[in-house]
């Protein structure tokens, strides 16, 4: 976030709307959008390099920047494979796309209990 008090409370997001412009679109330009890893990679390890204790932290370029364009790119990678986006990634993802089971919600309708 932005962090600046006087605009939406400082959870502003024009920093990582600035990253996605200026740092992150010119070195993706022309990349195949159905190489979703080599994207992620390339986000992640190469333009913000960051680390932490348990990995790769995203603190250069922020987790909104890096998040937003991986989920442009697996939209546009979708298009582009004339795919629905839930079977594209399953598909990305190694996993069959020929059948899929819709979720059963299960949840608690009557409580007991004091």
């Amino acid at each position: 976030r932005d962090g600046d008090k006087s605009r939406l409370l400082g959870k502003g997001v024009l920093k990582a709307v600035s990253n996605v412009n200026n740092l992150i679109a010119p070195k993706l330009i022309g990349m195949d959008v159905t190489e979703q890893v080599k994207i992620d990679k390339k986000m992640v390890e190469e333009l913000d390099g960051s680390k932490n204790e348990w990995g790769w932290s995203k603190s250069k370029l922020g987790a909104n920047a890096i998040l937003a364009v991986s989920m442009a790119v697996c939209r546009a990678g979708a298009a582009a494979s004339a795919m629905p986006l839930y079977q594209y990634i399953a598909k990305i993802s190694g996993k069959p796309t020929d059948k899929f089971v819709m979720p059963v919600p299960s949840f608690n309708v009557i409580n007991g209990g004091s």
